[in-house]
């Protein structure tokens, strides 16, 4: 990155160079001087559209410019005044919009959307994305998994292992699975913030390489449209704006809360072989059974009586009972408002509601005095500036 004075302020340079093409399943750039790769079982390209996608808040954060070394194309341009305003509104973006404009100029679009090549689906094998596969409104071709996102690259195993599984269920549909593989999670400036702010924007640059295959990506919601509050890095309002003239971005499921997704494919045989929940990853199966959204999943299972049929959980109700019970607290109060607290208690055996019970009230307390020490923090800055105003002549 290469420092430069704009006349208020020195930003950093973050130049993008594509380099050479060593096999057609494998693209890399450097961005900001560090390489970031994509690998697949298929041809893929690298559009400057995956690159913005995935690097352009992580850019802004740092008040630098990226300089991209081609053409964004003209949907995604004319979409990124929009994407500025949310990531202004929600994560507090300031300053220059962190984007040079390429010399080269984007071929004009001569449709509203993409001529269709097929249609993919980010799959993980986790509950919002095999209800979209099985209750959504957009039958997918192929099943895109990547390795690199909730699973790391290193872990080989359990990798292959969920592979495996989307394999299974795209050869039980007759659809195709895409395996793609990237280091982004691993590259310093993407991963200097949040992941829960960057995912879609990365689902969005994995489904730019694949734009040869794919004219459509459908990325499965996390959150019921009834309770938005924006801010999220996958959200209905901003993933359809990194779409390019080439790949149109589709965003499914956020009628329903989790929980309901869950009910309404827990019947179904391909679900309860190989959902996969778990990104904790603390023991050697795909799902740990002890992390909270593994014992949230269980519960929600357990309640419905659901929860025997299911091969990728093999806790017991004492299992789920010692999980809940060494489980410090529900660390999101949303999760634990909307998800633990809609559980009927009478549904459990007494020990487990008694654990429940417990588990609510350890994090209820958890939060509140994290929210009385940030009222703690705001009133000593207030009077540190009343104080600082008061000593000056």
């Amino acid at each position: 990155m290469i420092s430069v004075s704009d006349g208020t302020a020195a930003r950093e340079m973050v130049a993008v160079i594509r380099g050479p093409r060593t096999s057609p399943e494998r693209v890399e750039a450097l961005v900001g001087g560090e390489a970031v790769w994509f690998a697949a079982d298929v041809a893929l390209e690298l559009p400057m559209d995956a690159i913005v996608a995935a690097f352009l808040f992580p850019v802004w954060t740092h008040g630098g410019t990226l300089v991209l070394d081609g053409a964004v194309s003209e949907p995604l341009r004319s979409n990124l005044p929009h994407v500025a305003t949310l990531l202004r509104e929600w994560w507090g973006a300031r300053g220059p919009f962190p984007i040079e404009p390429a010399s080269e100029k984007p071929p004009r679009s001569g449709g509203l959307a993409p001529t269709r090549r097929g249609t993919g689906l980010m799959f993980s094998g986790g509950v919002d994305s095999f209800y979209s596969l099985l209750r959504g409104t957009v039958a997918p071709d192929a099943l895109v998994f990547v390795d690199g996102f909730d699973i790391p690259l290193a872990d080989v195993a359990r990798r292959d292992a969920a592979y495996a599984a989307v394999r299974e269920v795209a050869d039980a549909l007759g659809v195709r699975a895409i395996r793609v593989a990237t280091n982004i999670r691993d590259h310093a400036l993407f991963r200097s913030v949040s992941w829960d702010l960057t995912h879609g924007g990365a689902m969005a640059a994995v489904g730019h390489t694949l734009r040869t295959h794919l004219s459509h990506l459908v990325v499965s919601s996390s959150d019921a449209y009834a309770d938005d509050k924006g801010g999220y890095g996958s959200h209905f309002r901003l993933d359809p704006l990194w779409s390019s003239d080439r790949l149109a971005i589709l965003f499914e499921g956020a009628t329903h809360r989790r929980s309901e997704k869950l009910l309404a494919i827990a019947g179904e045989p391909l679900v309860r072989r190989h959902l996969r929940v778990c990104w904790e990853h603390r023991a050697a199966a795909l799902n740990c059974g002890h992390c909270e959204k593994c014992i949230r999943t269980q519960l929600t299972l357990l309640a419905h009586d659901q929860l025997q049929h299911f091969a990728t959980f093999r806790g017991t109700v004492a299992d789920v009972t010692s999980a809940v019970r060494a489980l410090a607290k529900v660390s999101n109060p949303f999760t634990l408002r909307v998800e633990y607290e809609s559980l009927a208690l009478d549904r459990f055996p007494r020990e487990l509601a008694d654990a429940i019970r417990a588990l609510r009230g350890r994090s209820w307390a958890a939060h509140a005095r994290r929210q009385h020490g940030r009222l703690s923090l705001r009133y000593i800055a207030r009077r540190l500036m009343t104080l600082r105003d008061s000593a000056r002549p």
